[in-house]
């Protein structure tokens, strides 16, 4: 006979980590399926949004450009021609660019539009090219050719929609790659002419030939953003010219049309600059720091024009905080050499002189800088040599010129 069980046994419950095990093992299951079988529909979609941003992005796409006979030989195939112009291209961008000692520092932002090299198989590039074929959008393509005719070489570009937009010539003795190098700024007179009126504002040039060019682009210009920039850049090239009273009335009537422009508030001053008038150009130049406080010209000039009237320590702190703004110390430096020389300070002001000779030895306005609180340490001699080590770099430059003239006449060499 069975023994009964004793009284008031009880039977063991089960552990109670089955329970948690088994809601863990279905929320691990349910979330795979779910992970398993949302992933697919997420990367689709990922990879339609980056193809359709491709598609939209406002983007030059370039083709092969068409050479003479034995370019090939020489490595000069049709594609690579394309992918060197793309660097030139971009390379005439940078140089604009990359010249912020004299721009506002919104002036040129989304300026430029992508590059595209044609790529061989399966890119997003492609995929987005496809698709704007599909739906019909139209296409930014660049085409050309380099022909040759006697000792010359030619370049002819043309971009969709707009034609011919550069056609130049060079001797053969110079290189097809020197025409790649003249005809990559006339792709941005077309497709960003706000960039193309900085390069000719900064070319080495005539004044009256740089105001030519520009007072042209402005005849074409219709947007007003472009008409606005050129505007500025005619009215500093009539102060730098000699014509501050126009250049005066030009930022006026900028002002008074765009008052957000922070370019136009600076172009005030520094035509009231130009006319002695530095409490009013110091009013003008805050404005304009006002619309665009992280420009580093922009605190260079208001310590240029707090130095004019003589508040240094308030000149210093704008001088500072454009090196701060600025990857580029030297402009920043040589402003605070100037301020310390005219403090009374001139082992100072040769020191930040010397900082910028450490990195650029050959930087003429660091050595005239040098030069200059030399002499008033009582170093005329090395304040000579200093001058004409500056002019061998630059010879036009005034400050060297008149500095070597005060040197020689403290030697007693008139």
């Amino acid at each position: 006979m069975d023994a009964a069980p004793a009284q008031g046994s009880i039977e063991p419950a089960p552990p109670a980590r089955r329970g948690w095990l088994s809601l863990l093992m279905g929320a691990w299951h349910a979330w795979s399926r779910f992970v398993f079988g949302a992933l697919p529909v997420v990367i689709g979609v990922t990879m339609a949004g980056l193809v359709v941003h491709e598609a939209v992005n406002d983007s030059i796409e370039f083709t092969p450009i068409a050479v003479p006979a034995g370019f090939a030989d020489h490595g000069l195939t049709p594609e690579v021609v394309a992918a060197r112009l793309a660097d030139a291209i971009d390379r005439a961008a940078t140089q604009t660019l990359s010249e912020t000692l004299h721009r506002p520092a919104a002036e040129l932002e989304n300026s430029t539009p992508d590059l595209n090299l044609p790529v061989v198989g399966l890119s997003l590039h492609s995929l987005a090219s496809l698709t704007r074929k599909l739906l019909g959008w139209p296409e930014r393509r660049l085409t050309g050719e380099i022909t040759q005719s006697g000792d010359q070489y030619r370049l002819r570009l043309r971009l969709s929609g707009h034609g011919v937009v550069a056609d130049v010539a060079v001797p053969k003795s110079e290189g097809a790659d020197q025409l790649l190098v003249l005809a990559a700024p006339e792709v941005w007179r077309v497709v960003s002419p706000r960039l193309y009126a900085w390069h000719v504002a900064q070319l080495d040039i005539e004044e009256a030939e740089i105001r030519d060019r520009l007072l042209e682009l402005r005849r074409r210009a219709r947007d007003p953003e472009t008409q606005a920039t050129l505007t500025y850049l005619i009215g500093r090239s009539l102060v730098r010219g000699g014509r501050p009273e126009e250049g005066l009335a030009m930022m006026d009537g900028l002002v008074q049309s765009q008052p957000s422009y922070a370019a136009g508030h600076y172009g005030r001053a520094q035509a009231l600059q130009a006319l002695h008038r530095p409490e009013e150009a110091l009013a003008a130049q805050k404005l304009g720091l006002d619309l665009d406080p992280n420009s580093p010209w922009a605190h260079l000039l208001s310590s240029a024009l707090l130095r004019q009237i003589g508040r240094y320590d308030e000149a210093l702190v704008e001088a500072r905080r454009a090196q701060d703004l600025d990857d580029d110390d030297r402009p920043g430096l040589m402003e605070e050499s100037h301020i310390l020389r005219e403090m009374a300070r001139p082992d100072d002001a040769a020191e930040r002189a010397r900082r910028i000779l450490a990195v650029d030895p050959h930087h003429a306005p660091a050595l005239a800088a040098l030069g200059e609180a030399l002499l008033r340490l009582g170093e005329a001699e090395a304040a000579l040599a200093t001058f004409d080590q500056a002019l061998l770099e630059a010879p036009q430059l005034a400050a060297a010129q008149v500095g070597r003239a005060a040197a020689l006449h403290a030697l007693g060499r008139d």
